[in-house]
């Protein structure tokens, strides 16, 4: 007999012991495969299907900022006027923060809103090329993962909507501000004027530069009384700026139940053989 028939039957014969030894110790086999199935399936089974319910939308820039930013004769104002903007890059920030969740207290089914800030059931994504963005939710109820999804968008839509209104707001009162101390300089030239003679030489010429500081004034407020008229209309046209783009939501199931009870029955199988040899190990040591 050669090397080569001798090694295929020691393969013949421990394939034979090998069957053997299941067949001696099958109910261990079957006890234990069936029992890891039975609390497998009974997981798969109870375990509840999660949906993830996405939506894409865009924020719209409605405002021309040209005029706005013009408007900022110190650096303070500046400062103080570009804070109210929310921006594309904002969204990201504030979708998960508690002026926006609270919008969803209105729901029914949820019992305590402020669980889903900072939640990880609640994500975004922004492509920062074309300025799309994609929300995302995940909730075991299909319908749920949808209302929180349009909660937060019309939510979101409110804060930016608020935020316009007062930048708005706030600008309209610094020109009033500004239109305000333009008025009482020129009262306070006017004053000057009345004090001074136009037969007096020196006087003329001070009376002069009084006159043209008022017509500066004068020009400046109609300007400043005009930017008044345009941002009162833009504060007073303020609407949604959040557009969704998605009619009809997608969703992902995150359960696979087949391929879980699949997994399940290897599984089953896998520990089945592993209990088999470790009892079958066991014995012969009580032999020996």
């Amino acid at each position: 007999m050669n090397k080569m028939d001798k090694n295929n039957l020691d393969d013949s014969i421990d394939l034979r012991t090998l069957f053997r030894l299941f067949l001696r110790r099958k109910w261990w086999f079957i006890g234990t495969a069936v029992i890891v199935l039975a609390v497998g399936m009974f997981y798969v089974i109870s375990k509840p299907t999660t949906y993830e319910v996405r939506y894409r939308f865009i924020l719209n820039d409605d405002y021309v900022q040209d005029d706005y930013l013009q408007y900022s004769d110190t650096q303070d104002k500046y400062i103080a006027n570009q804070s109210v903007f929310i921006g594309a890059g904002d969204v990201p920030l504030i979708i998960k923060t508690e002026p926006i969740v609270k919008g969803l207290d209105g729901i029914e089914e949820i019992g305590d809103y402020t669980t889903y800030v900072e939640s990880s059931l609640i994500s975004i994504d922004i492509n920062k090329d074309t300025s799309f963005f994609s929300l995302k939710v995940k909730e075991n109820d299909k319908k749920l993962s949808k209302n929180i999804a349009l909660g937060l968008l019309e939510s979101l839509a409110q804060r930016i909507k608020e935020s316009d209104i007062e930048i708005f707001e706030n600008t309209l009162a610094m020109i009033d501000k500004d239109i305000k101390t333009l008025e009482d300089e020129i009262a306070e030239f006017e004053g000057e004027i009345a004090g001074l003679d136009e037969g007096v030489f020196e006087q003329k010429a001070e009376i002069l530069i009084y006159k043209e500081k008022i017509i500066d004034n004068d020009y400046q407020i109609k300007n400043l009384n005009d930017l008044y008229q345009r941002f009162l209309s833009e504060k007073n046209n303020v609407g949604n700026r959040i557009e969704i783009i998605t009619k009809d939501p997608s969703y992902n199931i995150e359960n696979n139940r087949i391929i879980n009870s699949i997994i399940v029955i290897l599984l089953s199988i896998l520990t089945g053989i592993v209990v088999v040899l470790a009892v079958n190990y066991i014995y012969k040591l009580k032999r020996k």
